[in-house]
């Protein structure tokens, strides 16, 4: 008999055994059906004051309109598209990585659609004002649409045990969720729950004061070159006239509630280029002069708004920053970088 034989026989064994244990990462659910056609569960809203028949739908990924209470859900995830209207590839990437971080069975995700016609009897925008809160074409404020689908399906007794409350945008949709930020009082109303903001590369900020950064003085200055360039949606004056979603918005009261709240600002590292080159945004990235979208990017936006309230608001702010190396204007890059998920396992807790 040959020698080798057992040892040869022994070491494939084992080998097989090896192969055998090795991990192998679960694939998660394609809950969004490759082809794109419609997600499974959805909600229909509009407000109760509208002279329209028209809705907003927010697709979820658990049926909110059955009896069944679900103790399990403790968080919610609410991504919010941006000018593609992509809101089932927005899903899909938020759902993977809620999956991958151990966080489907206890989470709600939620994707809003918020139309740029009136297709379908949808509540529609001109101009996608809907990521500033302003009424739609019959008069419909896309904040108090959120509001009415949080306060009659997510804020109920159906959730006994929810207690994270998460808002994500990217792009336009980061707009929407960085001005819902600093606006809303619903944080007052529904202190039970943990408000948490993701803002991932608008093209422009809701900044809270007069004061912008000048790169050629290296300084906050109040900016004397550009018309407007405080007025909503880039800052606070005359924040009282903006009606659409509220009649008692103050500036100081939105001041120290802003300052307070959990906002994360989200980068891509090569996000080098911007959509709003007006000399209101560009006072965002350094001033009104710095007119090349490279040298005033959403990048440096992003670094700027950050470090707005780190020189301004020093001790009293709760915003914060994180950049998602090598990643450029892509909603799917952030919403997948190991940066976001690592934000998910902490802030899903």
């Amino acid at each position: 008999m040959n020698n080798c034989i057992l040892p040869l026989a022994v070491t494939s064994f084992l080998f097989l055994m090896l192969i055998s244990c090795q991990y192998k990462p679960e694939t998660p659910p394609d809950y969004v059906v490759s082809d794109g056609t419609e997600l499974n569960t959805f909600i229909k809203v509009n407000l109760d004051n509208a002279n329209s028949s028209r809705t907003t739908t927010f697709f979820t990924s658990i049926d909110l309109e059955d009896d069944t209470t679900l103790p399990q859900i403790t968080s919610m995830t609410l991504v919010v598209h941006g000018l593609s209207y992509d809101y089932q590839g927005d899903f899909q990437s938020i759902y993977n990585s809620v999956y991958d971080v151990g966080g489907i069975s206890s989470t709600l995700i939620v994707a809003p659609f918020f139309s740029n016609n009136g297709a379908d009897n949808a509540i529609f925008w001109n101009g996608a004002i809907w990521r500033i809160g302003a009424n739609s074409e019959d008069g419909q404020s896309s904040f108090l649409l959120l509001e009415k689908f949080l306060t009659n399906y997510v804020f109920t007794e159906k959730l006994p045990n929810l207690k994270n409350i998460i808002f994500i945008g990217h792009s336009a949709g980061g707009q929407f969720t960085q001005r819902y930020a600093a606006l809303n009082n619903l944080e007052q109303q529904y202190e039970n729950y943990t408000f948490k903001y993701i803002v991932s590369d608008p093209s422009s900020y809701l900044y809270i004061n007069h004061k912008r950064f000048s790169d050629n003085a290296n300084q906050y200055v109040i900016p004397t070159d550009c018309e407007g360039y405080n007025d909503y949606y880039y800052g606070l004056t005359a924040i009282s006239s903006f009606t659409d979603y509220r009649d008692d918005l103050d500036s100081s009261t939105i001041v120290s509630q802003n300052i307070n709240r959990l906002v994360t600002y989200a980068t891509g590292t090569e996000d080098l280029d911007n959509s709003d080159n007006s000399c209101q945004a560009n006072w965002e990235g350094g001033g009104s002069d710095i007119t090349s979208t490279s040298q005033n990017s959403r990048h440096k936006r992003a670094l700027y708004m950050q470090m707005f309230y780190d020189s301004l608001y020093t001790d009293e702010h709760r915003h914060q920053l994180f950049q998602v190396q090598g990643i450029d204007h892509n909603g799917a890059g952030i919403y997948r970088s190991i940066e976001f998920m690592n934000w998910l396992k902490v802030n899903l807790n």
